[in-house]
This record gives structure tokens, C-alpha cells and sequence, in this order.
């Protein structure tokens, strides 16, 4: 019992002197954006596992109650848009998808807060703080958007692509 606890104050204590460290050298502490981020992303995580075993152990369920001629109804319909953002992803933009976006907007928005008390305080921001914000920044950036982008123009495709009739044979007789 003493042990775990004697661990925890060393890593409290370690985490405060990283936080006072970054603070000084940078002007910023990065630490807690990083676990700011980190929760918002782990939360995230957990949603999405949380709605994604509710819609597979829907399905097994149901499967399952099937052998004994029970009808279940599904957790979450498949028509559905909550259905569609956790499988193949609303209208093309799935949950997780948003959240990088939104973990992106998130450093945008430090940064201003950070350059507004700055501009307050009549202080110039620091040049190797500006480069982590936007190592930052882009580095989240060029994971998420290029995959949107992607998404984006296989939907625009799709959407242009001439649509078959599939009621229809080979020789356009009606099946």
C-alpha cells in the first residue's frame, strides 16, 4: 500500500517540475495541453468503443435470440444517423474523423488564447513556442485532412457515377 502511494507522489512531483520546466523554457505548458488532449482523445475512444460493441453485440444478440424464434429489436437501427457515424460514417465522416478535427481546433484555439493574454500582458510571444504550436498543429493536421480530403472526393465520384438499375439483367429484362 505504501509503495503505490510513494509512486504517485513521485510522479506527481515529476509531472509539476516537468510542467514548471516547459512553463520556463517555452513560456507555455505543453504537459497539460498534451494531457488535455490526451483525455479529450481518450474519452473519444471510449465512446466510440462503447457504441461500436453496442451495435455488434446487438447483432449477435439478436442472432442468438433468433435460434429461439425471439425477435429482438436492434439497439440502434441501422437506418439510423448515429448507426451510420459509428460504422461506415454520416453522409462520409465518421465519429473519429470529427474528433481529430475538433482535437486540431482545440491547439488553434490555445494558441489564441495564448497570443491574446500575451497581446493583454504586452508581451511578444516566444519564436520556439509559435514552432511547437505549430509543429502541433500541422502534425495532427497532415494525419486528419488528407484522409478527408480523400473521403471527400471518392463521395464527389460516387455521387457522379451513373447509377445502375438493379432490377434489371444483363439483357434488361426484370428479374
Amino acid at each position: 500500500m505504501v509503495a503505490p502511494a510513494i509512486a504517485l507522489m513521485g510522479a506527481r512531483a515529476g509531472l509539476k517540475a516537468s510542467k514548471q520546466y516547459s512553463v520556463s523554457v517555452l513560456g507555455y505548458d505543453f504537459i497539460g495541453l498534451a494531457m488535455r488532449l490526451f483525455l479529450f482523445l481518450g474519452v473519444g475512444v471510449l465512446v466510440q468503443a462503447y457504441f461500436t460493441a453496442t451495435i455488434a453485440g446487438s447483432g449477435w444478440l439478436k442472432t442468438f435470440a433468433g435460434f429461439f424464434n425471439i425477435n429482438l429489436p436492434p439497439a440502434i437501427s441501422e437506418d439510423s444517423p448515429l448507426y451510420k457515424l459509428f460504422t461506415t460514417g454520416y453522409q462520409g465522416v465518421a465519429f473519429w474523423q470529427i474528433m481529430q478535427i475538433i482535437a486540431v481546433l482545440l491547439i488553434v484555439v490555445e494558441y489564441m488564447q495564448y497570443d491574446r493574454m500575451l497581446k493583454e500582458k504586452g508581451e511578444k510571444p516566444n519564436v520556439t513556442t509559435q514552432g511547437v504550436f505549430l509543429m502541433a498543429g500541422l502534425g495532427l493536421s497532415l494525419m486528419v485532412f488528407p484522409q478527408m480530403i480523400q473521403k471527400f472526393k471518392e463521395i464527389k465520384i460516387l455521387s457522379q457515377a451513373p447509377r445502375t438499375d438493379v432490377t434489371k439483367g444483363f439483357g434488361g429484362e426484370i428479374l
